[in-house]
């Protein structure tokens, strides 16, 4: 396993929603590697399990919490647990999401309407509004600020995709959402996102085959370096947010695709 000898995330609590598998489990596996007790949140206990076991492999704490991002009680229910056990939040990865059902717009079913903008948006802005209401109120531990808060988005939220329109719909909402709260918690707390392309994660079965034949129904362009991501691909960008050496950005949405998406 590798090491980080600079240890940029020593003695914080990060929060990591959708924790159990894909890019939040190698978000949360890279910040214990580079010094954080993580939060593992799913509505996948196996899942989570599982991360928070190999956080602990790694040296680290772990804390499982079921709760569904898209439900205003479990989210509170879930950041007052934190804060009585833990006392403090850092960093908080908004990570939880769906990819739905794909549809054309005129076909769009209202549920599925529904189920995608709940997790993906909805969940993102509960996540967000309850963490900072409790980190605006916490002492300034790790420099200038008082907490980050990391949002997944996706290149899908730069430019819309054909067929999976409400996922596109709820990621170009999540890059809203974050440019609002940069500006509206500044200067205490920094909000950016993150905007993965085209990587082999659950959303697409953990198959190569799956995304391939995704990229050709979307005519997505070529990735420019010529191999589709991985979830391990994200997690390095993600600690680089976290950690102090980018306390001078808030409100930025940075594409991570292999160069797909230019904006």
């Amino acid at each position: 396993m590798e090491e980080f000898s600079e240890q940029r995330l020593a003695g914080r609590i990060a929060l990591v929603t959708g924790g159990g598998s894909g890019i939040g489990r190698a978000i949360s596996l890279r910040y214990a590697r580079e010094g954080a007790d993580i939060i593992v949140n799913d509505i996948n206990l196996e899942g989570a399990n599982e991360t928070a076991k190999g956080i602990e492999e790694l040296g680290r704490k772990a804390m499982v919490i079921r709760a569904d991002v898209g439900v205003s009680a479990e989210v509170e229910t879930m950041l007052e647990k934190a804060y009585s056990e833990w006392g403090r939040i850092d960093i908080v990865v908004n990570n939880a999401g769906i990819s739905g059902l794909p549809y054309v717009l005129i076909e769009q079913t209202e549920e599925e309407w529904d189920r995608v903008i709940n997790t993906n948006l909805k969940g993102v802005w509960l996540c967000s509004k309850f963490a900072a209401i409790r980190m605006l109120k916490q002492e300034r531990k790790f420099g200038p600020l008082r907490g980050k808060i990391i949002n997944i988005a996706s290149i899908a939220g730069k430019t819309a995709i054909p067929h999976i329109g409400v996922y596109s719909a709820s990621k170009f909402g999540v890059i809203a959402v974050t440019q609002v709260f940069a500006k509206e918690l500044a200067p205490d707390i920094t909000v950016n996102a993150l905007c993965p392309g085209f990587h082999v994660t659950g959303i697409y079965f953990n198959s190569e085959e799956v995304v391939r034949g995704s990229m050709k129904t979307f005519k997505s362009p070529e990735i420019l370096l010529e191999r589709l991501g991985r979830a391990e691909d994200v997690a390095p960008l993600a600690a680089f947010l976290a950690s102090e050496d980018s306390d001078y950005m808030t409100g930025q949405a940075i594409n991570i695709d292999g160069g797909v998406e230019f904006h």
